[in-house]
């Protein structure tokens, strides 16, 4: 009743405050002299003040524009009355829900007729003198097995509604929650760091604190696949929903509809066919940046792709995605100033990925065991052939290929461990584990000591290759490409020769100062007394 009074109060024109003459009816006759009662009026009118209404199609609203997870408000925009400002028309709303529940509906009930059941068309009995009632064929409905009379059909339960009347109700349902302060708009996308449940569970409690209780619809410009399989493991598959997959149904049905600033602009330009008569509103007329890049950390998108790729493909991609995440966290970590903490754990965080991006090479390589077996194949085909025979020279290419195969991919293991080893103790070394630093390093020590044994063994393949492709050519009758092989096999020894005259790394020898010398010296006689006391 308050409301109501203040609402009157506001009249300029109230049953008190109007004369007892002009209180009387002002019923006269159809024709053009003036009342009688017109001068008796005390109301006088006078433009002094006066402010001309804006049209509605001119008029606009502020919106708040929010940031995503926390909700809090960055900015206001300004958004057009007649798109999210509209009155309340529960005619059409209903009207719209009621059209896209007709369209849902599949109508598949179908039920076949005697004329569509298999079976005789002769009839069963005689027509008289069964006493029993008459029948036709077997296939009556007053018989088991029979069609059925008046059954479901196959059938369309569209119905029809004008495109303007479904678009105004979009835009009145986004004006009814707007106005209730239930339309949230955020600048960024809605999307997870990863398909946590406990993520998304922290999430959804804290909009129900600053929001009120109730779920949220989540409407999204693009598929946001984290989010999506995080519904999905709380079996909540329809409350995340691309802008082009939402109907007026859903943005009544939920407490407060969360949306993307780009899919309301996408919205708003797909359902205005009842304006096109009126030009487009320079706030709808430039599309939005899209939603700003994810404030995750570096190597985000590249976890995505693995978490998004199908299951099968994981394994194939996931050492090139740690690669890449490397590299870009190590990046970041140059450019931060050496007293932030973030430096070096995104440091240690690069070097272990890489790390495990060479063991998952590693784990790719075709077994030794199967070219090992192809290579004896080979090599036992070509001993029970002479030397004479045309298809020797052929299959002893065949034999040094597989050799050859064999060699790189063991020179490629022993890389890969040798890599490895180094990326982890790097990693302990920023952690500042120096013990297991040196274990890593002696690890990674003997690992290019193999290194460098495949790699011999890799140039001997390479060499026995390039030699049994020069005889097979020069047995063909082609000097000039058996010549370009015998030039290839001695560069090749070329290599090898360097390689065996490399020298090795002796250890520099380590010096003691004195004291150290006398200590060592006092430790070894003590250990010398305990071992004659013993």
């Amino acid at each position: 009743m308050r409301g109501v009074s203040y609402q009157l109060s506001r009249l300029s024109l109230r049953q008190d405050a109007v004369t007892k003459p002009l209180s009387a009816s002002f019923a006269r006759s159809i024709t053009t002299s003036t009342s009688s009662q017109a001068a008796v009026s005390s109301i006088t009118t006078s433009a002094d003040g006066y402010v001309p209404v804006k049209p509605f199609e001119e008029q606009s609203v502020l919106a708040t524009i929010h940031k995503f997870p926390s909700l809090e408000p960055l900015r206001l925009q300004s958004y057009p009355a007649n798109y999210l400002n509209l009155p309340t028309r529960r005619d059409i709303l209903h009207r719209a829900v009621v059209y896209e529940g007709d369209m849902t509906r599949l109508g598949t009930a179908h039920k076949k007729t005697r004329h569509e059941v298999r079976g005789s068309a002769r009839k069963i009995r005689p027509q008289k003198g069964s006493g029993r009632a008459r029948l036709g064929d077997k296939n009556s409905p007053m018989l088991r097995g029979g069609g059925l009379s008046h059954g479901p059909r196959h059938r369309d339960f569209s119905t029809e509604l004008p495109k303007k009347v479904y678009d105004l109700a979009w835009r009145t349902a986004l004006s009814y929650r707007w106005r209730k302060g239930e339309l949230i708009i955020v600048d960024n996308a809605i999307e997870l760091e990863s398909p946590s449940q406990r993520l998304l569970n922290h999430i959804f409690e804290l909009h129900e604190r600053e929001r009120g209780k109730g779920r949220s619809l989540l409407v999204t410009s693009d598929s946001r696949p984290l989010l999506e399989q995080a519904l999905d493991k709380m079996d909540r598959g329809r409350q995340a929903l691309t802008w082009d997959l939402v109907d007026v149904k859903d943005l009544l049905e939920l407490q407060r509809i969360i949306i993307e600033r780009q899919a309301l602009w996408k919205i708003f330009n797909s359902h205005r066919s009842d304006l096109q008569a009126l030009p487009v509103p320079s706030e709808l007329q430039r599309e939005p940046k899209g939603p700003t890049s994810y404030n995750f950390m570096p190597g985000w998108s590249q976890f995505r792709s693995i978490v998004t790729a199908p299951p099968a493909e994981r394994e194939a991609i996931r050492a090139e995605a740690y690669e890449s995440t490397a590299y870009q966290r190590w990046q970041h970590a140059e450019s931060l100033p050496a007293s932030d903490p973030e430096k070096s754990n995104l440091a240690i965080s690069a070097f272990e990925l890489l790390a495990e991006a060479k063991d998952l090479r590693r784990a790719q390589l075709p077994t030794a065991a199967s070219l090992r077996h192809i290579q004896e194949q080979k090599e036992n085909a070509l001993a029970e052939l002479q030397e004479t025979d045309p298809a020797f020279d052929d299959l002893a290419s065949d034999a040094a290929e597989a050799q050859l195969a064999l060699h790189e991919r063991n020179f490629q293991e022993a890389e890969l461990a040798a890599q490895a080893a180094e990326h982890r103790r790097d990693a302990f070394r920023f952690r500042g584990e120096e013990e297991k630093a040196e274990e890593m390093e002696m690890i990674a020590g003997d690992c290019r000591t193999d290194v460098e044994a495949a790699e011999e063994e890799l140039l001997n393949a390479k060499v026995a290759l390039a030699t049994a492709r020069a005889d097979a050519l020069l047995n063909e009758g082609d000097n000039k490409g058996a010549k370009k092989y015998r030039k290839e096999a001695d560069r090749l020894r070329a290599q090898l020769d360097e390689l065996r005259a490399r020298p090795e790394e002796v250890p520099e020898e380590t010096e003691f100062s004195e004291e150290e010398l006398r200590q060592a010296e006092a430790e070894a006689e003590k250990e010398a007394q305990q071992t004659k006391k013993q």
